[in-house]
């Protein structure tokens, strides 16, 4: 391909001192080099800034400052990227290979075909381990489900015109995607490759946030008549006695177990059901 398109690569940051140069080195190791890179910090106290500026060379842009959150610091990276595709990579999540950017654009991507949203795979890790968990497992749940961002790279026919909704804290993708649907731009390209690395632990999948997250999911789905009110108050109910139990088993066995066996244990099961479908 003899124009190949701009990805503009956006890291949204906030204390993960931890994790942040795993994630720059993943984008600025890239074997793929047209790409712009983005972070956006939300006035970070711990050492994520001398990190920044340790790889200022190889950044396009950088800044930082409070936000009102995940989403309002997501668009913030939105207004300045000039890519042909944007791709959200936050702090602690990493690129799977140096040449992942380059095998899902060699797969989707040519001179007749330039899809609006070209999604992926992401691969599970807990800590520093890398689990043999996979998501999507297939296209099918992609439409099911929607996509993880972390897997998803966006045209700039879309992400000129849509921007996350920052009213919601921890399920704005779920929003996004459906605002997505609603205007038909969630048209996809599918390739099966693995394209990021997503860490469990990350504020939106923090067993105290699965309450919240939950809800403001159903309140999307009631929104968008997905689902009457009877529905909803009933889908409460249910996700308060299951996020309950998931509380609990957290509490009795500790973040490991939570995480490597009970989490994947339930991931394999779905998956096995899903195979049969």
């Amino acid at each position: 391909m003899k124009d190949k398109p701009l990805v503009s690569i956006i890291t949204i940051c906030l204390n993960n001192e931890k994790y942040l140069e795993q994630t720059i080195q993943s984008v600025v190791n890239q074997t793929y080099k047209k790409i712009e890179y983005i972070i956006i910090d939300g006035g970070s106290t711990d050492k994520s800034l001398e990190i920044i500026k340790k790889y200022e060379s190889q950044i396009t842009y950088w800044k930082s400052e409070p936000d009102k959150g995940i989403y309002d610091a997501m668009n913030k990276g939105t207004k300045i990227a000039r890519g042909d595709y944007v791709f959200y990579l936050n702090a602690g999540d990493y690129l799977y290979s140096e040449d992942a950017i380059e095998k899902v654009l060699h797969l989707a991507v040519d001179e007749k075909e330039k899809p609006l949203l070209i999604v992926a795979k992401v691969r599970i890790a807990f800590r520093d381990e890398l689990l043999d968990w996979v998501w999507p497992i297939d296209e099918k749940r992609v439409y099911q489900y929607n996509p993880p961002h972390q897997a998803v790279l966006i045209s700039k026919r879309i992400y000129q015109s849509v921007l996350y909704n920052p009213l919601f804290k921890v399920a704005g993708d779920t929003e996004f995607w459906e605002r997505l649907r609603q205007q038909n731009l969630f048209q996809i390209k599918y390739v099966d490759c693995i394209l990021s690395v997503f860490r469990l632990g990350g504020v939106s999948n923090q067993i105290d946030m699965e309450y919240r997250r939950y809800i403001e999911r159903q309140a999307i789905n009631l929104f968008y008549g997905k689902m009457n009110n009877i529905i909803f108050i009933l889908k409460l109910l249910l996700g308060t006695f299951l996020i309950t139990t998931k509380r609990i088993l957290f509490v009795i066995f500790g973040e490991n177990i939570y995480y490597k066996k009970i989490l994947y244990s339930i991931y394999l099961l779905r998956k096995k059901f899903m195979s049969h479908e």
